[in-house]
């Protein structure tokens, strides 16, 4: 008897199953299109918080700017640049591989800042020339000397209108080979202390270096044996 109503059983039983397994089709995918809600939710939140904090930070950013510049008369930004600019301006006179391109970098500040200014005078004096069998030779060249500029930090000291008066520390790196570079923290660091002025308009990205000259009672020159 049992036989009889076996398949008939069987079928009833795979009905079962399949309207379960649709019943937990539709459950499950119910709660993913909830979690998607919800996810969507949270992170249209959290890119509203990030949103809200960059606004923050650029609202604290510039009213710091606000409180240096009440309190000093300096812009932050305007020192930024400056520093910026000064670095490219004096790079060339700390970094030079050989007799012919100093020469080359001494008579660039030379036409630039006067015969007689303290700048040269000190850190770019002129080249010393040793007569050997073959002719004249280039001090530096008989040294095998180069010179690599390592950082500049600058500071500024007095300020009229967009005139401001920098006093600039920098570092460079005497060596005789590029190779030297390879591990610059077992060099020697020399400094130079410089004072120059930036001027011109910021807006129009026009603020040039002006009255370079060498700390007074200080001195270092490169070519110092």
């Amino acid at each position: 008897m049992w036989t009889k109503f076996k398949p008939l059983l069987l079928i009833l039983a795979a009905s079962l199953l399949l309207v379960l397994s649709g019943m937990t089709y539709v459950k499950n995918s119910n709660e993913i299109k909830t979690l998607d809600a919800e996810y969507e939710s949270l992170n249209s939140k959290l890119n509203q918080t990030e949103q809200d904090i960059a606004e923050k930070q650029g609202e604290v950013a510039t009213q710091k700017t606000e409180s240096v510049k009440k309190v000093t008369g300096l812009d932050p930004e305007l020192i930024q640049s400056d520093s910026a600019e000064a670095e490219k301006y004096f790079v060339a006179a700390f970094s030079w591989s050989n007799g012919t391109e100093y020469e080359g970098v001494r008579n660039q500040y030379i036409e630039s800042l006067g015969e007689d200014n303290s700048f040269t005078k000190t850190y770019l004096p002129p080249d010393t020339k040793i007569e050997i069998n073959s002719g004249m030779l280039s001090y530096i060249d008989f040294k095998k000397l180069r010179t690599t500029m390592d950082s500049i930090y600058v500071v500024p000291t007095t300020a009229e209108g967009n005139r401001v008066r920098y006093v600039a520390f920098v570092q460079y790196i005497m060596h005789k080979d590029g190779s030297d570079l390879v591990n610059t923290d077992a060099l020697e660091r020399s400094e130079a202390i410089i004072e120059f002025t930036a001027a011109g308009d910021s807006a129009d990205g026009k603020r040039r270096i002006t009255e370079v000259s060498a700390r007074t009672g200080y001195s270092a020159g490169l070519l110092d044996d």
